[in-house]
């Protein structure tokens, strides 16, 4: 963790690494797959590895859908550490028993190793980027190891006690689900982008140009080491859904730079009716930018229209970024906007962000 925080006070990037596809649009032959019956299924019997007789897993229109038939996932071959990697997710109509009448779910598992029967007796040994509606990026331990989160105490609309990340929080570990700092998904029948930035024991997850989760020093006790590579692997957990544009790059090739940002508002009066434009202005060395991060609470009553990232912003190049109030919101919330790189948040600089 002291190594991850040396890095935030100088960190920055000035040139893209390159991406490739993980998914090819055509066919699954450098994945494999590992399936349960439903626990709905008359059925118990363990499908298994590489076996997918009722197609959960197939190639449409070139795109990955997953049935969510029988429960399981998809895994790649290959092992990666020290990457950024994106996917976009979009959901069917279909359910599956039983979990026909709640939420549609699925999940993006990281540092993945076997068995392949660890989790719910189909899923990989893992941390889970949560992909359920309404609750997309919460973070979920599949036995990968212990994360390190900030951690503040919250409830849910039902009253549930639970915790959620906070940045302003304490630090302290979690072995529970730890909810996303605010809700940035696409609505339905719209195409959703996340995105997972895992460097070193670290991870950031990231919504549609959005940073809503971070986890620091995975660390799993009983080999006494923290956890920085393995496979990666989405579920297939009772409801539809298809993925596209699954992509990665390894962020070690990103060179470093110091950039200096300015904007020409350093606190911003956001309301509905208005929107207000930011200029945002790099006075140093090249550096690309991933993300913005909002810190404050009901983050996602601000309505923040982004470029397209990531976005390479040279000495003396600008970005601009548009806000206005979501109607509705609370008033006179304080809320701290930063910008966000593979390698964590840029240093030294923030807008105050308003609601009025």
């Amino acid at each position: 963790m002291l190594f991850f925080f040396a890095l935030l006070s100088s960190v920055a990037f000035a040139q893209k690494a390159n991406w490739r596809p993980l998914f090819n649009g055509k066919d699954l032959k450098n994945w494999d797959t590992y399936l349960k019956p439903s626990p709905a299924a008359a059925d118990k019997t363990p499908i298994g590895l590489n076996n997918d007789p009722h197609q959960v897993f197939s190639v449409v229109d070139g795109t990955m859908r997953i049935s969510g038939q029988d429960w399981g996932g998809i895994a790649t071959k290959e092992s990666f550490s020290n990457y950024h990697i994106r996917f976009q997710i979009k959901w069917g109509e279909k359910k599956w028993a039983p979990r026909e009448n709640a939420k549609r779910d699925g999940g993006l598992l990281f540092h993945c190793s076997e068995p392949y029967d660890f989790g719910t007796q189909c899923w990989m040994r893992s941390i889970e980027l949560q992909i359920q509606e309404g609750d997309m990026a919460d973070a979920h331990n599949v036995g990968a190891g212990i994360p390190v989160f900030q951690l503040s105490k919250t409830k849910t609309l039902e009253g549930q006690d639970v915790q959620q990340y906070d940045p302003f929080a304490p630090f302290m570990t979690s072995t529970n689900r730890v909810y996303r700092s605010g809700n940035f998904e696409s609505p339905q029948g719209e195409w959703t982008t996340g995105e997972l930035v895992a460097h070193g024991s670290d991870a950031v997850f990231i919504i549609n140009g959005f940073v809503v989760n971070r986890l620091y020093n995975i660390f799993r006790a009983d080999l006494h080491e923290q956890v920085t590579s393995g496979r990666i692997q989405f579920q297939s957990e009772s409801s539809e859904h298809y993925l596209r544009n699954i992509e990665l790059r390894n962020i070690a090739s990103v060179k470093a730079g110091k950039p200096a940002f300015v904007s020409d508002k350093a606190q911003v009066d956001v309301s509905a009716d208005k929107t207000q434009n930011m200029k945002i202005t790099n006075n140093g060395e090249s550096v690309e930018i991933i993300a913005i991060e909002l810190l404050g609470k009901d983050i996602d009553r601000f309505d923040i229209k982004l470029p397209v990232f990531p976005l390479v912003i040279k000495k003396g190049e600008s970005m601009n970024l548009q806000a206005s109030l979501k109607p509705g919101s609370t008033l006179n919330n304080d809320v701290k906007l930063k910008l966000e790189t593979v390698y964590g948040p840029v240093s030294e600089f923030e807008i105050a962000l308003i609601s009025k």
